[in-house]
């Protein structure tokens, strides 16, 4: 009966992992001919500001230097104490379509949430918002390509993504980490909006109470997420707007990071969350419970089991030459696949120890500040 059951969990196990796979093909096809549409709506970007990280200026100008004809870009600084406040003013203050700001912090939200409705509330009737992070590096199309699909009334928000081009061993843990992430992003019953590269057009943002609904949580992509799920509007995944983040901190920091991330999810997605933990930590367990079948002479049950190590290599290969399909930077600018091949099975395993860590954090450190569930959901 045993060996019954750990035949089945290992098949099971091997099934899931070969749907991975089939799931990255088809999602590099549904997308690998996305085309632009001539759709150039006026647009605000609005960026908050804090403190000044590796390549401010650089990604301040890369949002600047966009080839599109009718936008501004809005900056929010805490205050003008913040040194990006001066270091935006030297670097584009004289700009005409350049705003700089600073925040109003609003009590029962955090810092970033407090700046973008400042941004908002200082922009001049777009007929588009763009919301982008400081620390992205952009290029001069990445606001076309952002922008154009929302000609579409169907589609609420369009959407890229962070990428991390590793520079050593924990870089490429962070960079694996977040390349798995980002299948999500190729299914509508999955995508979300991320918060350093999304675009909205105006009137769904206002019709959808936006700023009523920032005012009252923490996470500002994943509030607006929830917004569009329940107006049953579309999220656009771009992958040419998916862009360079630095990677940052110690391997210590890294795995606080991927369970801080899951506990954002945990507090605001919970449709995501729950296959989330019950899949990555289920699957780990089976691949260790496999190795403890093939000590007690279970072979093929824990063959089965461990196999799916193999094919997470396959996965991580995989997924790393579709995306650089799909991605807009240059095809020089990529570690080889191969890595990203067989460091994804170490980093499933810290996928699944971040989703099980969420499961009994109830807090957060962000910003300088800390978030607890109790103080979202009163």
């Amino acid at each position: 009966m045993l060996y019954i059951i750990l035949f089945v969990l290992g098949l099971l196990a091997f099934i899931g992992e070969l749907i991975f796979i089939i799931v990255w093909i088809i999602g590099y096809y549904n997308f690998k001919n996305l085309k632009l549409t001539d759709y150039l709506p006026k647009v605000s970007i609005i960026v908050p500001c804090k403190g000044i990280r590796e390549d401010f200026d650089e990604n301040i100008l890369s949002i600047y230097n966009q080839d599109y004809k009718d936008f501004n870009v809005i900056f929010v600084t805490d205050s003008k104490k913040d040194p990006a406040y001066n270091r935006i003013k030297k670097l584009l203050g004289k700009r005409k379509n350049v705003k700089l700001v600073t925040s109003e912090f609003i009590k029962g939200s955090s810092g970033k949430i407090s700046a973008l409705i400042k941004g908002v509330k200082s922009s001049e009737k777009p007929d588009v918002y763009v919301f982008a992070d400081s620390d992205i590096k952009t290029y001069p199309d990445w606001l076309k390509n952002l922008a154009s699909p929302l000609e579409d009334k169907n589609i609420g928000a369009t959407t890229g993504y962070r990428w991390y081009f590793p520079t050593d061993f924990r870089s490429y843990l962070l960079s694996v980490w977040n390349m798995f992430e980002t299948v999500a992003l190729f299914f509508q019953i999955s995508v979300y909006t991320w918060g350093g590269s999304t675009a909205i057009r105006k009137d769904v943002f206002d019709k959808l109470g936006i700023i009523s609904k920032w005012e009252k949580g923490f996470s500002d992509d994943l509030i607006l997420t929830d917004a569009l799920r329940k107006e049953k509007l579309k999220i656009k995944f771009v992958p040419k707007c998916i862009v360079e983040s630095p990677p940052e901190g110690s391997l210590d920091y890294i795995v606080k990071w991927g369970t801080q991330q899951l506990t954002w999810v945990k507090w605001y997605y919970k449709s995501w969350w729950y296959p989330s933990v019950i899949g990555m930590v289920g699957l780990k367990t089976l691949t260790i419970i496999g190795f403890i079948a093939i000590a007690f002479g279970l072979y093929i049950p824990g063959l089965l089991m461990i196999s799916t190590i193999f094919l997470e290599m396959i996965i991580g290969f995989t997924a790393h030459i579709i995306l650089k399909k799909l991605m807009i930077y240059e095809k020089n600018r990529y570690k080889s696949s191969l890595f990203y091949g067989l460091l994804l099975p170490i980093n499933l395993f810290i996928l699944a120890y971040n989703n099980l860590a969420s499961v009994f954090k109830n807090e957060i450190k962000w910003g300088g500040r800390v978030y607890r569930k109790e103080d979202i959901f009163k």
